[in-house]
């Protein structure tokens, strides 16, 4: 690789599938440091987001120490980290809350669920003096993605000293700040789900949001226009084609709910992936690196396995009775589809090693194939499927 190039690392939103990117990151970062191509760029969105500001705090240390703490982190996960019980008696206010207000009742509710350990969850996982401390010795630059809930444009929050131009084409802005917790959560505030995040710093984009993945779910673009010369993309859904299914059954919630997450978060990955490899072609080169599940059901088969055994009968009421609770909500259980949306709040260590690995072995395969430079593709996206 040149000298003086900068290698961005952009990480994806998924909620609890995150635990697939630290298991990709601990096969490609030893891989990237021996080639002196370690990434000084952390980008990411959502659950991509916390990861990219843990990673940005461990720019110091070695990246074996690095992918170390961080797959411990994910290996002992705990809901209970995340999101308040959804069968206590504030979650099932809040359900009530929101069921009188769809039946018009005086009454209002900002979320389904309950995000509030995250408020002490991030700070402990992620050491942002840290973060602040390799930003100042420019071992690295960190950026998370929300958006803005008053003009519902993707607002970048980066540690760079210049902002890029705003982006009016993508409805991107740029902010300069040091990051902090607050901005994590807000990039991680699924709407509906969790409510929107108030953001106090800087004053200038001060403003409530919601994820950035409801606009800019694998911020490639950002990190480009932040200077990357070389992006390492670590996605958590695949981009192979979904086969047909069955049209003689009327799909279901799940199935609806599928394709949804195709329209927000497959589709525009894939789009960023050819636009990419057509760029490459038209104008200056941007080598790339995209770990993502190769299967496009294999996270959902992963779910769907992992609820069976440990969590679909009296046992699972007795090991989690909230994930029981939503497992069950979900059909979680049911098969791949139905798997797949649990998945994206099964914060449990039975399913977090299980993406760990998946996430070592997809990279394992990227390392493995053949690619135009080394392990960067250049002229042409990666084969779908």
């Amino acid at each position: 690789m040149p000298e003086g190039e900068t290698v961005a690392l952009v990480l994806a939103g998924g909620g609890a599938r995150g635990a697939y990117e630290m298991g990709a990151l601990s096969v490609l970062l030893p891989e990237l440091e021996r080639a002196g191509s370690r990434p000084t760029l952390v980008v990411g969105t959502s659950i991509g987001a916390l990861n990219a500001a843990f990673v940005a705090s461990m720019a110091d240390r070695a990246s074996e120490e690095l992918v170390a703490e961080g797959e411990r982190i994910w290996r002992e996960v705990r809901y209970g980290q995340v999101l308040r019980g959804v069968g206590s008696l504030r979650g099932l206010g809040r359900l009530g809350a929101y069921l009188g207000e769809v039946a018009g009742l005086p009454v209002r509710t900002s979320s389904l669920l309950d995000p509030e350990p995250l408020k002490e969850t991030i700070p402990a996982l992620v050491p942002f003096d840290r973060l602040a401390a390799n930003v100042a010795e420019q071992l690295v630059d960190a950026a998370v993605v929300a958006t803005s809930a008053s003009s519902s444009r993707s607002v970048v929050f980066h540690t760079q000293k210049r902002s890029p131009d705003r982006d009016d084409k993508r409805g991107i802005d740029y902010v300069q700040t040091d990051l902090r917790a607050e901005h994590v959560r807000a990039s991680a505030a699924i709407p509906v789900l969790f409510p929107a995040v108030r953001v106090e710093t800087p004053s200038r984009a001060r403003d409530w949001y919601f994820d950035g993945g409801t606009r800019l779910n694998t911020p490639i673009k950002p990190a480009i226009s932040l200077g990357a010369d070389r992006v390492v993309v670590i996605g958590l859904n695949s981009i192979a084609g979904r086969g047909r299914r069955p049209h003689d059954l009327q799909p279901d919630l799940a199935e609806g709910a599928s394709q949804l997450v195709q329209a927000v978060l497959v589709d525009p990955l894939l789009n960023d992936i050819q636009t990419l490899a057509g760029e490459n072609r038209r104008r200056r080169p941007i080598p790339y690196v995209l770990v993502a599940p190769r299967a496009v059901d294999a996270i959902g088969q992963l779910a769907a396995k992992v609820f069976n055994r440990h969590f679909s009968g009296a046992r699972g009421l007795l090991r989690s009775r909230d994930m029981a609770l939503l497992g069950h909500l979900a059909a979680g259980g049911k098969d791949a589809v139905h798997g797949e949306l649990l998945s994206y709040l099964f914060f449990v260590s039975e399913f977090t090693r299980e993406l760990l690995e998946l996430g070592r072995d997809d990279a394992r395969h990227w390392l493995g194939a053949e690619h135009d430079e080394g392990l960067w593709r250049i002229s042409s996206p990666p084969p779908q499927g």
